[in-house]
Protein backbone atom coordinates (compact mmCIF):
# COMPACT_ATOMS: atom_id res chain seq x y z
CA UNK A 1 0.00 0.00 0.00
CA UNK A 2 1.54 3.52 -1.24
CA UNK A 3 2.39 5.88 2.03
CA UNK A 4 0.19 8.99 0.84
CA UNK A 5 -1.54 9.57 3.66
CA UNK A 6 -0.51 12.60 5.98
CA UNK A 7 -2.32 13.78 9.47
CA UNK A 8 -5.11 16.46 8.73
CA UNK A 9 -6.37 17.09 11.52
CA UNK A 10 -7.13 16.67 14.96
CA UNK A 11 -10.36 17.20 16.50
CA UNK A 12 -10.57 17.43 21.12
CA UNK A 13 -13.36 17.63 23.42
CA UNK A 14 -13.46 19.88 25.73
CA UNK A 15 -15.31 20.29 29.18
CA UNK A 16 -14.32 24.14 29.32
CA UNK A 17 -13.55 25.21 25.88
CA UNK A 18 -12.60 28.52 26.60
CA UNK A 19 -9.43 27.30 28.46
CA UNK A 20 -8.61 26.09 25.28
CA UNK A 21 -9.28 29.34 23.42
CA UNK A 22 -6.97 31.11 25.43
CA UNK A 23 -4.47 28.41 24.93
CA UNK A 24 -4.42 28.63 21.25
CA UNK A 25 -4.46 32.53 21.47
CA UNK A 26 -1.89 32.77 24.55
CA UNK A 27 0.25 29.67 24.09
CA UNK A 28 0.31 28.63 20.32
CA UNK A 29 -0.28 32.77 18.91
CA UNK A 30 -2.82 31.32 16.03
CA UNK A 31 -5.21 33.33 14.44
CA UNK A 32 -8.87 33.77 15.88
CA UNK A 33 -10.60 30.94 14.93
CA UNK A 34 -13.74 30.08 12.70
CA UNK A 35 -16.58 29.15 14.81
CA UNK A 36 -18.88 26.67 13.18
CA UNK A 37 -22.58 26.02 13.55
CA UNK A 38 -22.33 23.42 16.14
CA UNK A 39 -20.59 25.57 18.26
CA UNK A 40 -17.02 23.68 18.08
CA UNK A 41 -13.92 26.07 16.86
CA UNK A 42 -11.33 25.46 14.12
CA UNK A 43 -7.73 26.65 14.42
CA UNK A 44 -5.02 26.83 11.88
CA UNK A 45 -1.87 26.67 11.46
CA UNK A 46 -0.68 26.59 8.47
CA UNK A 47 -2.36 27.74 5.05
CA UNK A 48 -5.31 25.08 5.82
CA UNK A 49 -8.44 26.92 6.51
CA UNK A 50 -8.29 24.50 10.14
CA UNK A 51 -6.15 21.46 11.63
CA UNK A 52 -6.96 21.90 15.28
CA UNK A 53 -10.74 21.72 16.43
CA UNK A 54 -12.26 22.48 19.80
CA UNK A 55 -15.37 20.87 20.52
CA UNK A 56 -17.41 21.17 24.09
CA UNK A 57 -18.27 18.09 25.42
CA UNK A 58 -18.21 16.00 28.91
CA UNK A 59 -14.88 14.29 28.20
CA UNK A 60 -11.16 16.33 28.12
CA UNK A 61 -9.53 14.08 25.49
CA UNK A 62 -9.62 13.54 21.73
CA UNK A 63 -12.37 13.52 19.85
CA UNK A 64 -11.05 12.35 16.59
CA UNK A 65 -8.18 11.87 13.81
CA UNK A 66 -8.48 12.97 10.47
CA UNK A 67 -6.41 11.53 7.96
CA UNK A 68 -6.14 13.25 4.48
CA UNK A 69 -5.46 10.56 1.29
CA UNK A 70 -4.02 11.40 -1.96
CA UNK A 71 -7.44 11.30 -3.85
CA UNK A 72 -10.83 9.82 -4.08
CA UNK A 73 -9.65 6.28 -5.56
CA UNK A 74 -7.62 6.22 -1.89
CA UNK A 75 -10.27 7.00 -0.22
CA UNK A 76 -12.61 4.78 -1.92
CA UNK A 77 -10.04 2.07 -1.22
CA UNK A 78 -9.70 2.40 2.37
CA UNK A 79 -13.10 2.40 3.11
CA UNK A 80 -13.61 -0.80 1.06
CA UNK A 81 -10.48 -2.35 2.79
CA UNK A 82 -12.16 -1.48 5.91
CA UNK A 83 -15.13 -2.93 5.28
CA UNK A 84 -14.12 -6.00 4.39
CA UNK A 85 -12.28 -6.53 7.69
CA UNK A 86 -15.38 -5.57 9.30
CA UNK A 87 -15.12 -2.30 10.36
CA UNK A 88 -18.33 -0.32 10.29
CA UNK A 89 -17.13 2.73 7.61
CA UNK A 90 -20.43 5.12 7.41
CA UNK A 91 -19.81 8.37 5.34
CA UNK A 92 -20.15 11.88 7.12
CA UNK A 93 -22.65 14.08 6.44
CA UNK A 94 -22.52 17.88 4.60
CA UNK A 95 -23.07 19.03 7.98
CA UNK A 96 -19.46 17.08 9.22
CA UNK A 97 -17.48 18.10 5.76
CA UNK A 98 -18.28 21.50 6.62
CA UNK A 99 -17.33 21.29 9.99
CA UNK A 100 -14.29 19.76 9.10
CA UNK A 101 -13.44 21.89 5.91
CA UNK A 102 -13.31 18.75 3.60
CA UNK A 103 -14.72 17.76 0.73
CA UNK A 104 -15.74 14.84 1.41
CA UNK A 105 -15.17 11.96 4.38
CA UNK A 106 -16.26 8.94 5.88
CA UNK A 107 -15.55 7.89 9.47
CA UNK A 108 -14.45 4.41 11.48
CA UNK A 109 -14.09 3.72 14.66
CA UNK A 110 -9.99 1.88 15.40
CA UNK A 111 -9.94 -1.26 17.71
CA UNK A 112 -9.85 1.03 20.62
CA UNK A 113 -12.99 3.29 19.39
CA UNK A 114 -11.25 5.92 19.33
CA UNK A 115 -13.03 7.83 15.86
CA UNK A 116 -10.83 7.86 12.36
CA UNK A 117 -12.03 10.34 9.62
CA UNK A 118 -10.49 9.67 6.07
CA UNK A 119 -10.85 12.50 4.15
CA UNK A 120 -10.22 14.41 0.84
CA UNK A 121 -10.02 18.32 -0.14
CA UNK A 122 -8.84 19.67 3.34
CA UNK A 123 -9.37 23.37 2.23
CA UNK A 124 -7.24 26.23 1.93
CA UNK A 125 -8.01 29.52 4.20
CA UNK A 126 -7.88 32.31 2.01
CA UNK A 127 -5.01 34.68 3.37
CA UNK A 128 -1.83 33.79 4.40
CA UNK A 129 -1.02 32.10 8.00
CA UNK A 130 0.88 34.48 10.38
CA UNK A 131 2.01 34.27 14.03
CA UNK A 132 3.71 36.43 16.25
CA UNK A 133 4.51 33.67 18.50
CA UNK A 134 5.52 31.42 15.44
CA UNK A 135 7.40 33.80 13.22
CA UNK A 136 8.69 31.44 10.93
CA UNK A 137 5.69 28.70 11.15
CA UNK A 138 5.24 25.58 11.05
CA UNK A 139 6.78 22.43 9.19
CA UNK A 140 2.77 20.90 7.45
CA UNK A 141 2.14 21.00 4.01
CA UNK A 142 3.12 17.12 2.38
CA UNK A 143 4.24 15.95 5.89
CA UNK A 144 0.70 16.81 7.20
CA UNK A 145 0.18 18.41 11.01
CA UNK A 146 3.04 17.18 12.75
CA UNK A 147 1.88 13.81 14.72
CA UNK A 148 -0.28 12.47 17.23
CA UNK A 149 0.68 9.66 19.88
CA UNK A 150 -2.28 7.03 20.74
CA UNK A 151 -2.87 5.40 24.19
CA UNK A 152 -2.88 1.69 23.53
CA UNK A 153 -3.98 -1.19 25.54
CA UNK A 154 -3.82 -3.71 23.11
CA UNK A 155 -0.70 -2.75 21.16
CA UNK A 156 -0.59 -5.54 18.23
CA UNK A 157 -4.47 -5.16 17.58
CA UNK A 158 -3.81 -0.76 17.10
CA UNK A 159 -0.96 -1.90 15.12
CA UNK A 160 -2.78 -3.81 12.35
CA UNK A 161 -5.39 -1.58 12.03
CA UNK A 162 -3.15 1.38 11.73
CA UNK A 163 -0.63 -0.74 9.83
CA UNK A 164 -2.70 -3.61 8.26
CA UNK A 165 -5.29 -1.81 6.94
CA UNK A 166 -4.51 2.08 7.11
CA UNK A 167 -1.20 1.26 5.49
CA UNK A 168 1.22 3.03 7.70
CA UNK A 169 4.41 1.69 8.22
CA UNK A 170 6.48 1.05 11.47
CA UNK A 171 9.09 3.15 11.55
CA UNK A 172 10.73 2.40 15.29
CA UNK A 173 9.22 0.22 18.36
CA UNK A 174 10.06 1.31 21.54
CA UNK A 175 10.52 -0.69 24.56
CA UNK A 176 11.88 1.08 28.05
CA UNK A 177 11.13 1.75 31.73
CA UNK A 178 10.45 5.00 33.13
CA UNK A 179 10.67 4.37 36.91
CA UNK A 180 8.37 1.45 37.76
CA UNK A 181 6.41 1.85 34.01
CA UNK A 182 6.84 -0.05 31.67
CA UNK A 183 6.20 1.41 28.30
CA UNK A 184 5.93 -0.17 24.96
CA UNK A 185 5.52 1.68 21.58
CA UNK A 186 5.48 2.05 17.90
CA UNK A 187 6.40 4.62 15.49
CA UNK A 188 4.61 4.43 11.98
CA UNK A 189 4.74 6.86 9.07
CA UNK A 190 2.62 7.29 6.19
CA UNK A 191 4.78 9.70 3.96
CA UNK A 192 8.51 10.93 4.91
CA UNK A 193 8.21 12.34 8.16
CA UNK A 194 9.33 10.38 10.86
CA UNK A 195 5.90 9.07 12.41
CA UNK A 196 2.44 11.20 11.98
CA UNK A 197 1.20 8.45 14.80
CA UNK A 198 2.69 6.38 17.37
CA UNK A 199 0.85 3.93 19.98
CA UNK A 200 2.06 3.78 23.45
CA UNK A 201 0.69 1.12 25.64
CA UNK A 202 1.58 2.85 28.97
CA UNK A 203 -0.89 3.42 31.83
CA UNK A 204 -3.71 6.60 31.20
CA UNK A 205 -6.72 7.58 31.42
CA UNK A 206 -6.61 9.37 28.16
CA UNK A 207 -6.83 8.24 24.65
CA UNK A 208 -4.46 10.29 23.60
CA UNK A 209 -0.90 11.16 25.05
CA UNK A 210 0.35 14.09 23.28
CA UNK A 211 -0.19 15.82 20.34
CA UNK A 212 3.06 17.79 18.45
CA UNK A 213 3.42 20.93 16.20
CA UNK A 214 6.87 20.85 14.28
CA UNK A 215 8.32 24.75 14.57
CA UNK A 216 10.66 25.92 11.68
CA UNK A 217 13.00 27.58 13.44
CA UNK A 218 14.49 26.23 17.01
CA UNK A 219 14.57 29.67 18.41
CA UNK A 220 10.53 29.56 18.34
CA UNK A 221 10.74 26.30 19.75
CA UNK A 222 12.96 28.50 22.63
CA UNK A 223 10.61 30.98 22.98
CA UNK A 224 7.40 29.14 23.29
CA UNK A 225 9.33 27.23 26.04
CA UNK A 226 9.86 30.58 28.12
CA UNK A 227 6.42 31.73 26.86
CA UNK A 228 4.90 28.13 28.50
CA UNK A 229 6.44 29.06 31.74
CA UNK A 230 5.66 32.36 32.09
CA UNK A 231 1.73 31.55 31.43
CA UNK A 232 2.16 28.85 33.93
CA UNK A 233 1.81 26.22 32.20
CA UNK A 234 2.41 22.82 33.49
CA UNK A 235 5.83 21.41 31.69
CA UNK A 236 5.72 17.48 31.66
CA UNK A 237 9.46 17.33 30.08
CA UNK A 238 12.02 20.09 30.27
CA UNK A 239 14.20 20.92 26.45
CA UNK A 240 15.83 17.82 25.06
CA UNK A 241 16.55 15.84 22.27
CA UNK A 242 15.05 12.49 20.50
CA UNK A 243 17.60 10.11 19.39
CA UNK A 244 18.10 9.41 15.65
CA UNK A 245 16.56 8.95 12.88
CA UNK A 246 14.02 11.52 14.56
CA UNK A 247 16.42 13.96 16.29
CA UNK A 248 13.87 16.35 17.18
CA UNK A 249 14.50 19.25 19.65
CA UNK A 250 11.79 19.85 21.76
CA UNK A 251 9.76 20.12 25.36
CA UNK A 252 6.42 19.05 26.52
CA UNK A 253 3.81 20.65 28.25
CA UNK A 254 -0.20 20.45 29.37
CA UNK A 255 -3.33 21.48 27.07
CA UNK A 256 -5.76 23.00 29.09
CA UNK A 257 -7.46 19.43 29.25
CA UNK A 258 -4.83 17.47 31.16
CA UNK A 259 -2.92 15.83 28.26
CA UNK A 260 0.36 16.86 26.34
CA UNK A 261 1.62 18.58 23.56
CA UNK A 262 5.10 18.87 22.14
CA UNK A 263 6.78 21.75 20.80
CA UNK A 264 10.04 20.64 18.39
CA UNK A 265 11.93 21.18 15.25
CA UNK A 266 14.82 19.73 13.32
CA UNK A 267 12.61 16.61 12.69
CA UNK A 268 14.16 14.49 10.34
CA UNK A 269 12.32 13.22 7.49
CA UNK A 270 12.95 9.50 6.58
CA UNK A 271 12.48 7.31 3.23
CA UNK A 272 9.66 5.36 3.30
CA UNK A 273 10.68 3.09 0.78
CA UNK A 274 12.33 0.04 1.63
CA UNK A 275 12.45 1.20 5.21
CA UNK A 276 13.44 -1.43 7.92
CA UNK A 277 12.33 -1.05 11.42
CA UNK A 278 14.20 0.47 13.94
CA UNK A 279 14.07 -0.36 17.42
CA UNK A 280 15.23 1.82 20.45
CA UNK A 281 15.29 1.68 24.40
CA UNK A 282 15.59 5.32 24.53
CA UNK A 283 13.65 8.09 24.26
CA UNK A 284 16.24 10.64 24.18
CA UNK A 285 19.84 11.32 24.02
CA UNK A 286 19.72 14.72 26.02
CA UNK A 287 17.54 16.77 28.25
CA UNK A 288 13.62 16.12 28.56
CA UNK A 289 13.56 15.74 32.31
CA UNK A 290 10.43 15.30 33.84
CA UNK A 291 9.28 17.29 36.66
CA UNK A 292 8.02 16.39 39.54
CA UNK A 293 4.17 17.03 38.66
CA UNK A 294 4.58 14.32 35.79
CA UNK A 295 6.33 11.79 37.55
CA UNK A 296 3.58 11.76 40.13
CA UNK A 297 1.03 11.47 37.53
CA UNK A 298 2.38 8.93 36.08
CA UNK A 299 2.27 7.47 39.74
CA UNK A 300 -1.02 8.06 40.09
CA UNK A 301 -2.10 6.10 36.19
CA UNK A 302 -0.34 3.39 37.08
CA UNK A 303 -1.84 2.94 40.65
CA UNK A 304 -5.27 3.68 38.99
CA UNK A 305 -4.77 1.56 36.06
CA UNK A 306 -3.76 -1.32 38.47
CA UNK A 307 -6.94 -0.55 40.53
CA UNK A 308 -9.51 -1.06 37.58
CA UNK A 309 -7.79 -4.23 36.28
CA UNK A 310 -6.55 -2.75 33.28
CA UNK A 311 -6.62 -5.76 30.15
CA UNK A 312 -3.28 -6.68 28.93
CA UNK A 313 -2.46 -8.27 25.90
CA UNK A 314 -2.03 -11.66 25.90
CA UNK A 315 1.35 -12.16 25.22
CA UNK A 316 1.80 -9.94 28.12
CA UNK A 317 -0.56 -12.00 30.42
CA UNK A 318 1.97 -15.58 29.55
CA UNK A 319 4.75 -13.42 30.55
CA UNK A 320 3.76 -12.70 33.80
CA UNK A 321 2.92 -15.64 34.09
CA UNK A 322 6.03 -17.20 33.08
CA UNK A 323 8.63 -15.21 35.26
CA UNK A 324 9.11 -13.00 31.71
CA UNK A 325 9.61 -8.60 32.15
CA UNK A 326 9.32 -6.57 29.05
Amino acid sequence: MPNSLRLAYLVFEARKPARWERFMKDMLGLPAPTVHADGSTGWRVDGASQRLVVTAGPRDDLAAVGLECADEHELRQLVQRLQAAGHRAEPGDAALCSQRKVQHLWHVNDPEQGRVELCVGLAEAATPFASAAFPDGFETGALGLGHVVLVAQDLAAMEAFYGGLLGFGVTERLQTQVGPVHIRGTFMHCNQRHHSLALFDLPSSFRIHHFMLQARSLRDVGRAFERAESLGLPIDLDLGQHPEPDGTFSFYAETPSGFAFEIGAQTQAIDPSGWQTMHTHETSTWGHQPRLRLKLKMARELIKSRFRGRRRHPSQAAGTATGATS
